[in-house]
This record gives structure tokens, sequence and C-alpha cells, in this order.
């Protein structure tokens, strides 16, 4: 790139009027990352800050800042008004002391700075007030599940994935990195263990639940775990996760979204999901592209399979529901070399084709993009073109808006700027343009 980054930037608002300002410059802090000041982030006391509920989430490790150093970033943030005037726009952190933003704190108030431009108004989370509480065991609150995008109670129960005990994980994936990078900082952290109770864990969501502080209030409990094929302490998959399940819907009752990301399961086990109290049933397959399946998740394609996946998939809105469920796709991986396409036209028509075939059965995919985590078997890939990701948001929005398809349950608005939370993505800021 020749020339002020800035101006590149807007010859995307140029070539693409009829997307929102909001879903271009989303995209590219989520491909490029985000840098911080010291004194943007200070000690990190006032702010909801990253707590590495899942995958590290950062280009920039924490262990290359220092292994003594409290430094600490936001665990998303929204951006508003500046020289854009764009709307309210959630962002989840990807922290990359290289990147071309920076945010700083100027006159007490953070701005988002782009060639030592401010271009965006920046606010930080707010730090709730059951962040910091232990069990008397000593884990930490925020370690058992973690408050995200401000309405969200995310729960990694299981924070291995045993795909990679086979070296079948896919190739985008840094889970289990991730909880041994965070169990290095026990002083911040505190002691992380593999298993969340599942006690420990409704304790937390209900206290979530019931907190009474109307900014914060959770709108959805999503909850994973990595990929179960050995039994832990005696029970499968579907096992494990029923018993957190019960015992959540047992404290909160029914009327929280509960977002279940699992495996692709047959129906009998999806109607079993419905009846225990879980309400999106999210069998991640991931990518679309039937080559590029089996080359970036080999466990996926191995012990399940393509076809039983997308079968499964599809006979599993039965069940739930057309809306409820919403496998992720990881958006940009598909690029990814040398397994991936070698052109954005490519990429994008393979995305095209999956969202057609999904959403014309009930289906509709969320997308994730594609955040390079440095300790992953891709780690070192450049980013994605910024044109790819803002044409895969428009094609995931034509065709949703094709099939007059309802917003994901707990997932937050869809269709427009300014509305949604979901902060990994922006094909739900897509929308009209204002």
């Amino acid at each position: 790139m020749k020339g002020a980054y800035i101006d590149w930037l807007e010859g995307y608002f140029n070539k693409y009027p009829d997307v929102p300002k909001e879903v271009i410059l989303k995209e590219d802090l989520l491909r490029q990352g985000i840098n911080f000041t010291r004194g943007s982030v200070g000690n990190g006391a006032d702010f909801r800050y990253k707590t590495y509920f899942l995958f590290t989430y950062d280009k920039t490790l924490r262990s290359e800042l220092g292994e003594k150093d409290t430094f600490t970033v936001p665990e998303d943030l929204r951006l508003r008004s500046g020289i854009y005037n764009l709307l309210d726009t959630v962002i989840h952190v990807y922290h990359n002391t290289e990147s071309p933003y920076l945010v700083d704190s100027v006159g007490g108030k953070r701005h988002l700075f782009l060639d030592g431009k401010p271009i965006a108004e920046v606010t930080f989370p707010k730090r709730p007030p059951y962040y910091g509480l232990t069990f008397e065991d000593g884990t930490v609150y925020e370690q058992v599940v973690s408050l995200v995008q401000d309405h969200v109670a995310f729960l990694t129960a299981y924070r291995i994935c045993q795909y990679f005990m086979t070296k079948e994980e896919c190739k985008f994936c840094d889970i289990n990195m991730n909880v041994k990078q965070v169990g290095k900082y026990k002083d911040k952290f505190g002691d992380v263990d593999a298993i969340r109770d599942p006690d420990q864990a409704a304790t937390v969501i209900e206290t979530m639940v019931r907190c009474d502080d109307p900014e914060i209030p959770i709108r959805a409990i999503y909850m994973t775990s990595g990929s179960i094929l050995k039994p832990i302490k005696g029970k499968n998959e579907m096992e494990f996760s029923l018993e957190y399940v019960r015992k959540i819907r047992d404290r909160i009752g029914g009327a929280t979204p509960f977002i279940l990301i699992t495996q692709a399961h047959e129906k009998k086990e999806v109607r079993l999901l419905k009846d225990t109290g879980v309400t999106v049933y999210n069998p991640n397959i991931e990518i679309w592209d039937p080559k590029l399946f089996e080359a970036l998740c080999p466990g996926k394609a191995r012990h399940i399979g393509r076809e039983l996946w997308l079968r499964r998939m599809i006979d599993s809105v039965d069940i739930m529901g057309e809306g409820n469920v919403s496998p992720n796709l990881v958006t940009g991986v598909e690029m990814a070399q040398p397994y991936g396409f070698k052109t954005v036209s490519e990429a994008v028509e393979s995305n095209r084709e999956g969202f057609e075939f999904m959403m014309s059965h009930g289906v509709i995919p969320h997308l994730d993009s594609w955040c390079i985590e440095k300790e992953s078997a891709l780690g070192g890939h450049p980013p994605i073109p910024l044109e790819f990701f803002i044409e895969v948001d428009r094609a995931w929005f034509e065709i949703w808006n094709k099939y007059k398809l309802p917003a994901v349950t707990g997932y937050g608005p869809m269709g427009g700027p300014g509305r949604a939370y979901y902060g990994n993505s922006a094909h739900v800021d897509m929308g009209f343009v204002k």
C-alpha cells in the first residue's frame, strides 16, 4: 500500500457506496487488530478487561509484552461519531501492537487514531460489579463465565479441544494454547482449570442475570467446549453439556436464550438439548468448501464428515425451528494459503453457495471474521484482503434478506448499523446506507 492508510481506507468507502462505513471500518479493525497506548488503558480498573475466555483473539501475545507486565486491553469496545459520523458499533478486540489503528486518550476521552488523526470516539465496556469476586477455592468469577459484548454470558465449559491430542485440530484454532497462556498469569486471572465447575458456572450466571445494572443486562448465554472425543469424568459430549444446561436452567429459569456451540448431533440428541433448555443449536461447520473443510478441519472431517454434518444440521431445524440453528463460519480462512482460494471472487462465491444452501433450509449461519492467532497452525498468515470481508458480508445480507429470515436468537439485532452488539463480524451491521 502506498500513501496514507486513511486514504486507502476511504478508497473502500468510495468503492462500496452501498455498504455502511461502519461495516468497512469494523472489518478492517477485525483483520488488522487494534493497538492501545498505556494512557488509554491505565491499570485496567475502570473497564471490562480481556479474560481470554476461549481463544487468544490476539496477534500480540501477552508474553511478548513481558510476563510481569500488567498491561491489559478491553474485551471489546464501541465506536461512534467522529469524522465519519459513525453509528454505535461494537468490535471485539484483537490486540496487535503493529496495527495501523491506535486507541489513545486525549483530554480524558478515548479516540481511535489512524495516521495520527482521530477518526472516531471510543468507549470501553463497563466493568460489572461481579468481576473480581472469587469462590472459596480462589476461582475468579470472570474466569468461569465472562461477560462479552455487554449482554452475553460466555461459558467455556471445557477449555481444551481433544482434536489437538490426535493432531487433527482446526488449523486456525488456538484454544489449547490459550488456556496455557492464561495459566501463566495467576496473579491476574487466578487458577484456571481446563474444566469449569458446573455449580460455579450456574452461580456466576445467576449472579450475572440477577445483576440490576440496566447497562449490562444478560440477553443470552453462550456455552461451548473444545470437541470431546473421549469421556470426561465418565461423560460423553452430550452428557457433559447437559449437566451445565440443567444446573443453569434450574437457577435462572427459561427466559434467557441459551446458545450451545457443539458438534453436529442426530435428531434425538438435538431434541434432548431443546427439552433440557437449549434455545439455539450451533453445530459449527467452520468452512463451506468440501476440500477446505477436510484440509483445515481434519478432526471434524474424519470423525463426522461434511455430508453427515450438513444432514444433521438441516435435520435439526425441524426440532429447533427457523432462526435457532446457527453454525459458525470462520470467514476469510478459505483464502488461507497454501490451501485456499487464490482470488477474492472465488472465496466469496464459495461462501455465497454455502449461504444459499443453508438459508434455503432455514439454517442461518453466523460469521466470525478470521482472527489470525499467532500460535495456531496458520499463525504467520498475512491478513486477508479487506474486500473479501466487505463482499462476503454483503452476500450474507442479500441472501438473509432474500429468504426473509429472522435474526438469530441471542445474537442481537441484525440488519443495519448502530443496532447490533455482536462484535466478531460486521455481517450483523449490514443494511441500508443511512
